[in-house]
This record gives C-alpha cells, structure tokens and sequence, in this order.
C-alpha cells in the first residue's frame, strides 16, 4: 500500500469507506469466481496429482511449508530482475516484463472463469467466441494500461479482475496446507519487501512505471496486485473448505486490517498491505481449522 504523501487529510473517514467497499465488491467476486470455477479447478488437480499444479513439494506440513518458501522466494528474485531493468533505464523491457507476467495469468485464469459461467449460461455455438474473446480483449487492456496510458479507473477494473481470479486459482488448486502458509510467507516477506527490499527499490527508482500494470487505485489508496491476489485467497479458502458464513467473517476481518493499515498511511508513505489483513483473516480461519 502506498501514498504520494502522508498527507493525514487523505485516511477520512469517507475515504476510507471507499477503499473498503472498493476491496469489498473484488473480494465478492472473487468468492463468485471460485463458486463457478471450483469444478475445473478440480479436475486440474485430478489431472496434475495430489498435490495440485502449484505444489511441487506435496501436501504434507514440510513440503507445504518448502511450496510457501518456493513461491516467495520466486517472487522475490522475479522482483529483483525488475528492480535491475528499471535501475538500468530500460523501461520498455520493464513494462514487457510486466506485461508478459500479468497477460499469462489473465488469459488463462479467464479463459477458465469465462468458460465455466458460459458453459452453464449461454448456447453452445456462442461459447467458444466469448470465451476466447473476453480473454484476448483482457490482454490487449492489459497491454493499453501499461504500454499506452494507465488510466487509473479501467487499470483498477483489469487488476482488480485478475487479481480476484489468481486468488481463486491458488486456493482451489494449491494444497490446503500450502493455501495456509503462503499468506503467512508472504505477509513476512511483504514486510522485507517494502521497507528493506526490492518493492522499496523498485518505488523510489520511479513509482509511476512500477506501480503500472502491478497495482490498483483503491479512492484516495493505493494497493498493489499482491494484496488484491490475497485478500481475495483467504476468503476464497473459507468458502472452498468451511461452513457458508466463514467467507464472509473472513472478508470483514481482513478489511478491518484494511483500514487499520490506511489509517497508518497518515503517518507513513508506504506501507506492506498483507501482514495486518491477513493476520485477522487467518485468525477466522484459525478457528474454524483448530
């Protein structure tokens, strides 16, 4: 999460409202997203193995534990070749770069969501037409926000989209042990990141080509895709193993680690956006698993 400006006139009480109705209305969707696609997903994992196509270490407590440490450590060398692109002056190659990691996700994971909810609700001679279309149109959206003009509205539409999507994706497909760790691996890592790391490296070099393609406008707030991705898996995971109202206990916990996070961009200008949200999120969680 970030500011331009710890500004303390910008975390209103209207303004944050705002933010949370915005995480709020990607978090329902993303609940919608796993409802329709919980079938397919299942047979991905059928089809890969126990372990599910994103858990190459198996589902016991170590190996999910080695799958946590994996993907976050993917993601922090994916950052640091960023940060190296940008440090370089090669923007160009920096927005392909991104283009490339958030295209792959968004025509895949959409052709998926699209196809289970056309598949349901529209005539066969028409499905495939939408189904490709929808997931090209995507892309080449994708593409316009970050090669073109990166209009804050229809950016926050795509990412916000996406992001909903890829939540449902690793909760339905990763192993449950893993699905429980990796918001904690990443919450931990999410603090490196922003005031030590890349993520802070990757801001102060040039925020407006960072933060392009990998972050979304939530009113006055910005969130990055990472948070967007989480805050829409652990709900996800209530919905896909617990009884009807643990998605929903575990939205509203997570938002109010939303807002107890902006409320303290009044006194920082860059924040991580996971370790609070998804600290009250797991502790639903927690006590529906323990």
């Amino acid at each position: 999460m970030s500011e331009k400006t710890p500004v303390k006139d910008r975390v209103t009480p209207l303004n944050l409202l705002v933010a949370v109705l915005i995480v709020g209305i990607v978090q329902l969707f993303g609940l919608g997203v796993t409802s329709q696609t919980a079938a397919p997903y299942q047979q991905i994992v059928n089809a890969t193995g126990p372990t599910g196509p994103a858990g190459p270490a198996g589902s016991t407590p170590a190996g999910s534990a080695f799958n946590a440490i994996f993907l976050v450590g993917f993601a922090f060398a994916a950052t640091l070749v960023l940060v190296y692109v940008l440090r370089k002056k090669m923007v160009r190659s920096f927005k392909t770069l991104v283009f490339a990691s958030v295209a792959f996700s968004a025509f895949f994971l959409n052709l998926i969501t699209v196809d289970s909810v056309a598949y349901q609700y529209l005539p066969a001679s028409i499905e495939l037409p939408v189904v490709f279309g929808s997931s090209f149109l995507l892309v080449a959206l994708v593409a316009y926000v970050v090669f073109v003009k990166n209009i804050a509205w229809l950016s926050t539409v795509i990412l916000a989209l996406i992001g909903a999507e890829v939540g449902s994706f690793f909760a339905l497909t990763l192993p449950l042990y893993t699905a429980i760790l990796l918001p904690i691996a990443f919450s931990a890592y999410d603090i490196y990141a922003v005031f030590r790391g890349p993520l802070k490296q990757l801001i102060s070099i040039d925020s407006n080509v960072a933060l392009a393609g990998m972050s979304i406008r939530a009113g006055e707030f910005t969130l990055g895709l990472g948070d967007v991705v989480f805050y829409t898996m652990l709900p996800s995971i209530a919905l896909a193993y617990l009884p009807v109202a643990a998605p929903f206990e575990t939205i509203l916990a997570i938002d109010i680690g939303v807002v107890v996070t902006l409320y303290l961009l009044s006194k920082k200008r860059l924040l991580p956006g996971l370790p609070i949200p998804m600290l009250l999120g797991m502790l639903v969680l927690a006590f529906y698993f323990l």
